[in-house]
């Protein structure tokens, strides 16, 4: 498992312009595209709707790499 740095610095490598992160700022995903990065964030947040501990409380946010 990476840490927040490390998994940010391999995503530069790969060439991700975009993560979904949680308020708290850990990653869930990133992509290439704003597109993507939107309908990741969807799926997260419809799959979040559906776990019984955080029952869609969790908020996700686009966050575009500089």
């Amino acid at each position: 498992m990476l840490n927040l740095n490390q998994a940010i610095q391999h995503g530069r490598a790969v060439g991700v312009r975009f993560y979904v992160k949680t308020s708290s700022r850990v990653i869930f995903g990133g992509t290439k595209t704003r597109e993507q990065t939107e309908a990741m964030k969807r799926r997260f947040e419809v799959e979040d709707r559906q776990n019984p501990w955080t029952k869609g409380t969790t908020k996700f946010v686009i966050e575009e790499v500089r």
